[in-house]
């Protein structure tokens, strides 16, 4: 499945980044990871967009509050909007 992430900040969108980029939460384990896009929106919002996800591993991994990445997500990450991306046939 393929999803797009809105994702509202509490910190700012370049101390979320640098989070982001460091990879704490391992995404190679859940989405195609060489296919992973990021887009600044404003300060405080960021667009993810994540392909080929295993969405039972992917909850799994942001729900466990023993992951590594839970405190990191805590501190910079308000909330997360999810939807699904589906490819569609251009209007006839």
């Amino acid at each position: 499945m393929d999803l797009l992430i809105i994702v509202h900040i509490k910190s700012s969108y370049d101390a979320w980044k640098a989070v982001f980029d460091s990879d704490p939460v391992g995404r190679q384990e859940f989405a195609d990871e060489t296919r992973t896009r990021v887009a600044k929106a404003d300060d405080n919002t960021a667009m993810v967009q994540l392909f080929d996800v295993d969405m039972q591993k992917m909850s799994k991994i942001l729900n466990d509050p023993n992951s590594p990445a839970a405190d990191v997500m805590a501190e910079h990450i308000e909330k997360r909007d999810l939807y699904k991306v589906e490819q569609m046939s251009p209007p006839s």
